[in-house]
């Protein structure tokens, strides 16, 4: 009988080889559109690149794989710069027609209120409120998805009802009642997260004030602080 090493060192090979083969194909038909593919052909070679350290194949059969996966790193920079150039284009032209403008450079873009996170590494995209002040989305390396996801964003942030002088009455209130919580008295400072909490249950409707679920609660957090504060700078500003 075969000593029981023998046949576990070949069903070792045997599984080796097989996951080379199936990563050598991926990367043949990842080829067709690199661009599409790029993190998946990176993942392959470096998947390849590890199980040619464990396998015990000849020299010449792992002399011949290699050259292989260094053909393809060879084409891998050509392809990165090619695909940060198409997808900054698309997405600037996607949000030109959409009425917003790309700044910046890679790996933090701008666009209106907002800042691109741009991972080519992972193809993900953070979409973060100002300066990476609130995470807002995560989305993949699409620029169609991206536009999409801002659109719906910003009309969220954007477009809800604003009464300023309603708004720095509920500010001025919710101040009140956070100073007297802290038993503190009137002028003395109070942290902005403070009446914030404050100010999100005073403007709850009657819905909430006779059902406090959170099916009931309509959220407000410090994005739509952050711009409401901003809105009403503007509004004091035109005056």
């Amino acid at each position: 009988m075969m000593d029981k090493s023998i046949l576990e060192t070949l069903s070792k090979e045997k599984s080796h080889i097989q996951k080379l083969l199936e990563s050598i194909r991926k990367i043949n038909r990842y080829q067709s559109k690199p661009l599409d593919n790029l993190h998946k052909i990176k993942y392959e070679v470096s998947r390849i690149e590890q199980k040619l350290k464990q396998t015990k194949l000849n020299n010449f059969t792992i002399k011949e794989l290699d050259q292989y996966i260094q053909s393809v790193k060879s084409k891998i920079s050509d392809w990165e710069e090619e695909t940060r150039r198409n997808f900054g284009q698309k997405l600037e032209e996607g949000l030109k027609k959409e009425g917003f403008e790309l700044r910046g450079h890679y790996p933090l873009l701008k666009v209106s209120l907002y800042t691109l996170e741009v991972n080519f590494e992972n193809s993900k995209v953070l979409i973060w409120y100002g300066p990476r002040q609130e995470k807002l989305e995560t989305c993949k390396l699409d620029p169609n998805e991206i536009i999409r996801k801002i659109k719906i964003l910003h009309g969220d942030i954007t477009q809800r009802c604003f009464d300023d002088t309603k708004f720095l009455s509920k500010i001025y209130e919710a101040y009140n009642i956070s100073v007297y919580r802290q038993n503190k008295k009137l002028g003395d400072q109070i942290p902005i997260s403070d009446i914030l909490f404050t100010y999100a249950f005073l403007i709850q409707d009657k819905k909430f004030k006779m059902d406090p679920t959170k099916s009931n609660y309509k959220e407000y957090g410090r994005v739509y602080f952050s711009y409401d504060l901003y809105r009403l700078k503007k509004k004091k500003n035109r005056r």
